[in-house]
């Protein structure tokens, strides 16, 4: 979080800008909210599915903008759906009365991910609040447990969806869209979409078997504000100096030579600091200062 001033020989260059919508933190509620996981095991010559269901608990990010309705846009930065559910039972007879063989199957916590940097871009509302935000890029993690005996081949064990050794990048899940529609009940926004995510998993575990994964369901969430970033208030203090005022708080205060702070200085802040003093120098023509949270 940051606020920043320009100093110019004591003359305030650059000031704070419009104060921007704050992210808000939406709450699951998981009886609402359901994930329901269909795998299907293909063999080439047959295809067999199961599935299982879970509610849901977890957190979703959003900005919206503006605070207050009617919401024109809406960005899902972060979500984190977890299956309330300790395992996911999936059981397969292959083939013609198991003439293939059979499968055990067992996912224990399960949770889908979207972090900020797989995030989509920001979509529009309509006057109802409905919504889309494309080029969501999810991640599934959870630990499968298996036993399969199939075409011959017997093989039992664990594999990780977090594991980047066991779950190669290039069977991540593909992007989707969030189809959601935001509306409000008094001051509260309630958010709700549909989601569809499909993945693919080959791996010498399941040799002549193509796993493919697809988790479906929808997320209802209430959402609260998130607290803004702290404000730098400025006032002349005399002898040309500038003092900075902030409510205190765990934050540590920079210094740098350029907007970007691409080589911040931090000034050192005892507990319960809330005000710096600051005169410009010939040294340093131009200050820009900054709070971000520790």
């Amino acid at each position: 979080m940051f606020v920043a001033l320009g100093l110019l020989f004591g003359v305030l260059v650059a000031g704070l800008g419009q104060a921007q919508a704050g992210p808000w933190l939406f709450t699951a509620d998981k009886e609402k909210s359901k994930i329901e996981l269909e795998v299907t095991l293909d063999l080439g010559i047959a295809k067999e599915s199961d599935s299982d269901s879970t509610k849901v608990e977890g957190t979703i990010i959003a900005e919206i903008n503006p605070d207050d309705p009617p919401v024109e846009t809406i960005r899902i930065t972060s979500v984190d759906a977890q299956s309330t559910k300790a395992k996911l039972q999936l059981n397969y007879s292959l083939g013609p009365f198991g003439l293939f063989g059979n499968a055990k199957f067992s996912m224990s916590d399960l949770s889908i991910r979207i972090d900020p940097e797989d995030a989509g871009v920001e979509a529009e509302l309509d006057d109802d609040g409905n919504f889309m935000q494309e080029g969501n890029t999810p991640t599934l993690t959870g630990v499968v447990a298996y036993d399969v005996n199939a075409l011959g081949n017997k093989s039992e064990g664990e594999i990780d969806f977090s594991d980047p050794e066991q779950f190669p990048e290039d069977q991540q899940a593909e992007a989707f869209t969030i189809e959601g529609q935001l509306t409000w009940d008094g001051d509260q926004p309630v958010l709700k979409f549909d989601f569809e995510i499909e993945q693919e998993v080959e791996t010498e575990e399941f040799e002549g078997i193509t796993v493919l994964i697809l988790a479906s369901g929808t997320l209802v969430a209430r959402g609260e504000r998130l607290a803004g970033p702290p404000l730098l208030a400025i006032a002349p203090v005399g002898d040309g100096q500038l003092r900075l005022a902030w409510e205190a708080g765990a934050y540590v205060l920079e210094a740098a030579a350029e907007p970007t702070f691409a080589e911040p200085e931090t000034i050192e802040l005892t507990d319960g600091q809330a005000e710096y003093a600051v005169k410009p120098s010939r040294d340093h023509p131009h200050r820009f200062f900054r709070l971000r949270s520790r």
